[in-house]
């Protein structure tokens, strides 16, 4: 048995002695309460039979008295009289007193019959227990509260969500745990799925999920969808908080099983029993939850977890680096099948020539009469070697970026170019001579108008230092005129004297060269800023003058200027971007002057969600929720 009655108890039994005891205290105290009571009346009884006795005896003693002298005397009226009436007073006193001995007697005779009647025979025959609810215990969570039955509770607001569909939300469980299992190393796509990308890339705006990543993704979503069908209910109950009088009073004096005991409902508890009823349920929902996973609620949604964000983590990772890899390696023989279309040779053994075709201008005065078409030797080709990545020549040499000419530019193009240029080279060079005696005839006109303008702004120039100086010169002897003039004045102010009047020639020699070197130095400087402007005006116009001069040779660019473009794309390799220094691989010359797609639109927040850690995420999830 639990629970107690009274605070000094420590359980039932001692409540149920210190009822008896009390009990029969009680009954002994009101068996001698009444028989104390009862032999107090007879003794009261019996002091007034003694009373009585004491005045019946008086009354005859008085009668005797009177009767004796009433013989002695009886021949005086007067004293007659008086005996007479003595002796009825005695008569009368003698009856009372009879009267009261009788009614004591009798009531003597009913106290003692009552002493008799006193119950003296208390007992008790069956001390029972019962129970009555003054509390309800509602589990959830692995907890419990308390409703309080007794109204001495205020009530407290809180909702409550209960799951819909708990048998789908529980198949969707296994199902996801089951495909989460294993991880296959190469997806199917027996059920491909579609999915918007819209909000991270406005150039690939769709991708394609296939079977293990779109299985992943249904489930959760589903889980979500199911988690968030539930019915939300407003309940208001007194709940009996944790710290209060009520619920010390609970702990101390209360059981929480009353076991074979009775049970009596004393207070009305329907006003909140389908609310408790919710509860119930919903504690019935999560028992057979963990009774189908074996595992507390709590926990397996945290392993669920921490499984889900491992596996996707994982498997994501693994994809982006295999696709990676997978591309690399694509790109790797994608390049040596480009390279199979060219002919290639090596820059080592061909090296004089190369660099002939690299430093080539193909400018027409100056390649005309010399020219030689650039051609490599069959002898210098290599080839290459499906084991070890390299390109051997003949002379067992090796070279990892050999110097590549497509076949068809070198052996098609080149001589066709050649041949139908030389059936018509002497029309092309009367076109030449004429193009170059009018930009010569061009040229010494520009010259000539160059210099003009150089001279005559140098004259210009010098003109203007000349006018500079004299007018500060000037200046000079006009301030020192007026500084003469103004301390004459302040000394004729001071003395009122016509002796002062006198202007006084001063030697301002020292100044005057001293400001004349500071403005000569100020000049100069305007003169060598300007100077240095039209040398470098003058050098941007011989510049452009040398640009314009040029003649291109049309055959020799026709012919040969993808080769110096060839062999110029070794140049400043470190240069490039790193888009393009991804086609090293396939040639210098490549990487150089392909036509690259635009870069792919990215949004910032796809590379945010990308760095997100799943796992990490768990881990502050599961800290969070113990915080909470």
């Amino acid at each position: 048995m639990q629970g107690k009655v009274f605070s000094e108890s420590m359980n039932l039994y001692q409540d149920q002695a210190r009822i008896l005891f009390n009990y029969y205290k009680k009954a002994a105290e009101k068996i001698v309460n009444e028989e104390i009571a009862l032999e107090k009346s007879i003794e009261n009884a019996n002091l007034e039979i003694t009373g009585a006795k004491k005045n019946k005896l008086f009354g005859i003693v008085c009668i005797c008295i009177f009767a004796a002298a009433g013989l002695a005397l009886g021949i005086l009226f007067l004293y007659g009289f008086v005996l007479v009436l003595g002796s009825i007073w005695g008569i009368v006193t003698l009856v009372k007193a009879n009267k009261t001995i009788k009614e004591n007697e009798t009531r003597i005779t009913g106290f003692e019959e009552a002493h008799r009647d006193v119950r003296r025979n208390y007992r008790v025959k069956k001390l029972g227990v019962a129970y009555v609810p003054v509390a309800t215990k509602v589990p959830f969570e692995n907890k419990s509260f308390m409703v309080d039955h007794t109204g001495m509770v205020q009530d407290t607001d809180f909702t409550m969500s209960v799951v819909r569909k708990p048998e789908e939300l529980l198949s969707a469980l296994s199902e996801l745990e089951e495909g989460i299992k294993d991880a296959p190393i190469v997806e199917q796509a027996s059920n491909p799925e579609e999915i918007d990308t819209a909000d991270y890339s406005t150039s690939m705006q769709h991708v394609v999920m296939y079977d293990y990543m779109g299985n992943i993704d249904r489930q959760v979503r589903n889980i979500r969808y199911l988690l968030k069908d539930n019915d939300t209910v407003a309940l208001s109950l007194p709940v009996i908080l944790p710290e209060s009088d009520t619920a010390r009073f609970i702990r101390e004096y209360t059981a929480s099983d009353p076991g074979d005991k009775p049970v009596i409902p004393v207070f009305n508890t329907e006003g909140f029993k389908e609310k408790v009823d919710g509860f119930y349920s919903l504690n019935e929902v999560k028992k057979n939850f963990e009774k189908s996973t074996n595992e507390n609620q709590i926990q397996y949604f945290k392993k669920l977890m921490k499984r889900l964000g491992e596996s996707v983590q994982i498997l994501s990772r693994s994809k982006m680096n295999g696709s990676g890899q997978i591309i690399d390696y694509s790109n790797m023989i994608f390049s040596t099948v480009l390279k199979s279309a060219f002919n290639h040779y090596s820059p080592a053994l061909e090296a004089e020539e190369i660099e002939r075709i690299r430093s080539a201008s193909f400018n027409y005065q100056d390649s005309v009469d010399d020219y030689t078409p650039f051609s490599l030797k069959s002898s210098s080709r290599v080839k290459f070697d499906l084991f070890s990545t390299a390109w051997i020549a003949e002379d067992q040499s090796r070279t990892s970026m050999p110097f590549g000419m497509h076949q068809i530019q070198e052996e098609i193009f080149s001589p066709v170019i050649q041949n139908l240029m030389a059936e018509n080279r002497v029309e092309r060079l009367k076109i030449y001579n004429g193009i170059k005696d009018q930009k010569i005839d061009y040229l010494n006109q520009w010259h000539r108008d160059t210099e003009d303008f150089y001279g005559r702004n140098r004259a210009e120039a010098a003109d203007l230092i000349n006018r500079m100086r004299e007018t500060y010169a000037d200046y000079i002897r006009s301030l020192n005129t007026y500084k003469a003039l103004q301390e004459t004045q302040n000394t004729m102010s001071k003395t009122r004297s016509l002796d002062d009047t006198e202007v006084q020639q001063q030697n301002k020699d020292a100044e005057i060269i001293a400001g004349f070197e500071v403005q000569a130095a100020q000049f100069n400087r305007k003169q060598e800023e300007f100077s240095d402007f039209m040398d470098r005006l003058k050098d941007d116009i011989e510049a452009k003058a040398a640009e314009f001069g040029y003649i291109p040779y049309y055959e020799a660019t026709l012919r040969d200027q993808e080769y110096r473009d060839i062999a110029q794309s070794t140049d400043n390799l470190q240069d490039m971007d790193s888009r393009r220094k991804r086609l090293l691989a396939v040639s210098p010359y490549v990487a150089k002057f392909a036509k690259l797609p635009p870069m792919p639109r990215v949004e910032q927040q796809m590379y945010d969600d990308f760095s997100i850690d799943l796992i990490q995420e768990v881990k502050n999830s599961e800290a969070e929720g113990e915080e909470e």
